[in-house]
């Protein structure tokens, strides 16, 4: 699907044209062979470039070629419960003519916050892919809100953990080390356009990246440090569960030994032989006494020891 998009000084709406016209924004959304063909004809760009940013695992990074700047990012979205977020590429192509956007996916929200502010145009097309950015970013860091409650809750309840706990725990995760790897490449891509060699920016645009790139670090270090915080708490509660099984498998080793005494001593007065009191009528009450008596000192015994 290709749709084009146009706001120029002066105009209040954002315009919605059949046809390219210069200083439009082309929203590329999952096209078909016939629609890559088309833009990679039309706007004399690279389809190679152009199929990467249909490949579902494509890593962020920067290209430039025939002076038309090529730039990867993975936008993260959630389709159900937290457990259900996941990133997906996007690609912006920042040519003198005209910023496009090309995602497999649909990235509506970045229509939807351009035409909600009225000073953002097409025709600002370094302008309009920084605000693009900080756009992503704030999804980003919305994200990250949520997993870090989730994680504040299991720091509370440590020693409670559930088996789809751990399956959450887990999915976090991994959700996080995906973060970390969509956005460790972009401090390299900032980089490379403030240098100014690649995209040419006004003061204001150089202010918008540096702002960019305390955003994106915050939120590698806030990636980073709720991974660190899983780990702390795993390990935490693997302690926890020895400790407990340690104490169950504790009790059963005393109460074997427990058991044994007095099967040892009433095995031998069952055996069909002539034992000592056998004929006795009292040794009956001796015997549970003995028992109960031998009980006693091995507790005492094991009490002192510090095993119960």
């Amino acid at each position: 699907m290709i749709k084009y998009y146009k706001r120029a000084e002066g105009d209040k709406e954002l315009k919605k044209s059949s046809d390219f016209q210069e200083g439009s924004l082309i929203y590329v959304s999952n096209p078909n062979e016939e629609e890559i063909n088309f833009i990679s004809e039309k706007f004399n760009l690279e389809d190679g470039l152009i199929l990467d940013a249909l490949d579902p695992y494509e890593a962020p990074r920067m290209e430039i070629k025939d002076e038309v700047a090529y730039i990867f990012a993975r936008v993260p979205e959630q389709k159900g419960s937290i457990r259900q977020i996941s990133t997906f590429p996007i690609m912006f192509v920042i040519h003198h003519n005209f910023l496009m956007i090309v995602s497999r996916e649909n990235p509506d929200f970045l229509i939807s916050m351009i035409d909600k502010n009225q000073d953002y145009y097409t025709t600002q097309k370094p302008y309009l892919f920084l605000r693009s950015f900080f756009e992503v970013e704030d999804i980003y860091s919305s994200l990250l809100n949520k997993i870090n409650k989730r994680i504040n809750y299991f720091s509370l309840n440590v020693g409670n953990f559930k088996d789809q706990d751990i399956v959450n725990f887990v999915s976090y995760e991994v959700l996080l080390n995906e973060f970390i790897n969509a956005l460790l490449p972009v401090r390299h891509v900032l980089l490379n356009i403030i240098s100014g060699k690649t995209i040419e920016l006004d003061q204001e645009e150089k202010d918008l990246i540096d702002d960019l790139q305390l955003n994106n670090e915050q939120l590698i270090e806030r990636s980073k440090s709720n991974l660190t915080n899983i780990v702390n708490i795993r390990q935490a509660h693997e302690v926890i569960s020895t400790n407990r099984l340690n104490r169950v498998m504790k009790v059963l080793t005393v109460s074997t030994v427990i058991l044994a005494l007095p099967t040892m001593i009433t095995s031998f007065y069952g055996m069909n032989v002539r034992l000592p009191y056998g004929t006795n009528e009292g040794a009956y009450w001796g015997i549970i006494v003995a028992i109960f008596f031998s009980i006693a000192l091995l507790l005492i015994f094991l009490r002192r020891k510090k095993i119960i």
